[in-house]
């Protein structure tokens, strides 16, 4: 029969597109799956959908659990799996028959912690001629060479077009920000020994249009900046060549973190207290920095009301983006 395989797929307010997602898991030509559906205190009829599926086929289990986001229904859906090995897709997006077989396979056959293949990616509700996102991976690598690559973000470090070793998974903390994907891969390609490529596009990755707010700008850059401090802490850790690359990306996002937030005050005490003591233990650095964000740093240190000037700027040309696409 061979490894069981569990897919987690964390649901919110996705009803127009939940079968879509469900059927083309259940219609996998590899049968040995659990699908474990977290339905995070979805609003419309997703939960009773899931229930639906959960009462035709036995390999499907349903978590409720109130609206948590989907850092926590991605880590109650580890908590739950008994499966060999985990893949991770989104309630919106779907997958090819053949992705669940032929990863395990790539897996087995070369004792691979990580599976990587290639995705396409549709726009909106658009289902046809997607946009195939093709890697250069290459599997003479070291799982040394895979890591670097993907510390330095040459190659998506999306999780839902991985195939991981569950006992990878086990203990890792995925984060509740945007960009949680960023920030956990840098652990689990650090700690495994050996990554595979498969050369097929089986994941279908949707899109939808959007603009952020001010939350979500602010939420965006504050996961970015945790995102980067992670791949720099790991890269010192396992002594990788990115570590420079990720601390300079880390200080980026820190510095315009703070420069929006003195407009969206949108982190709290602890959160820019933590933000604002890694700049300053990392000041040093900070004048290597392209001129934009030493001065960005001159504005938050010595005339705060620039910030809110600078930060406001930045959410009106996101507002003038947002008419501009409506129209």
């Amino acid at each position: 029969m061979g490894n069981l395989v569990s897919i987690i797929v964390p649901v919110y307010n996705v009803e127009k597109y939940i079968h879509k997602a469900i059927d083309s898991i259940l219609n996998q030509t590899y049968k040995n799956i659990e699908i474990i559906l977290i339905d995070d205190g979805s609003p419309d009829n997703c939960p009773a959908i899931c229930d639906a599926y959960a009462t035709q086929d036995h390999r499907v289990k349903v978590v409720h659990q109130q609206n948590s986001g989907l850092a926590a229904s991605r880590m109650k859906g580890i908590a739950f799996a008994r499966g060999e090995y985990i893949l991770f897709i989104d309630s919106d997006d779907w997958i090819e028959p053949a992705m669940v077989e032929d990863m395990l396979l790539a897996a087995e056959k070369n004792s691979a912690d990580i599976v990587v293949c290639d995705y396409k990616i549709f726009a909106g509700d658009k289902e046809e001629n997607g946009e195939v996102q093709q890697q250069s991976l290459d599997n003479s690598w070291t799982a040394e060479k895979f890591r670097d690559e993907f510390l330095f973000d040459n190659y998506a470090n999306f999780m839902c077009n991985k195939l991981y070793r569950i006992k990878l998974l086990r203990g890792t903390t995925i984060p509740d920000i945007i960009f949680e994907d960023l920030y956990v891969n840098a652990g689990l390609f650090a700690k495994c020994s050996k990554v595979y490529y498969v050369e097929n596009s089986y994941y279908c990755y949707r899109v939808h249009a959007s603009f952020t707010n001010m939350t979500q700008k602010t939420r965006r850059k504050y996961g970015l900046f945790m995102a980067w401090r992670e791949h720099e802490r790991v890269c010192r850790e396992y002594d990788c060549p990115p570590l420079a690359y990720s601390g300079e990306r880390a200080r980026k996002a820190a510095v315009s973190l703070l420069v929006i937030n003195e407009y969206t005050n949108y982190l709290s005490t602890e959160q820019k207290a933590d933000v604002e003591m890694y700049l300053r233990d990392n000041e040093q650095d900070i004048a290597r920095l392209p001129f934009k964000y030493r001065m960005q740093w001159c504005f938050f240190k010595y005339m705060r009301a620039l910030c809110v000037v600078c930060g406001s700027i930045s959410i009106c040309f996101d507002n003038f983006k947002r008419w501009k696409y409506k129209k």
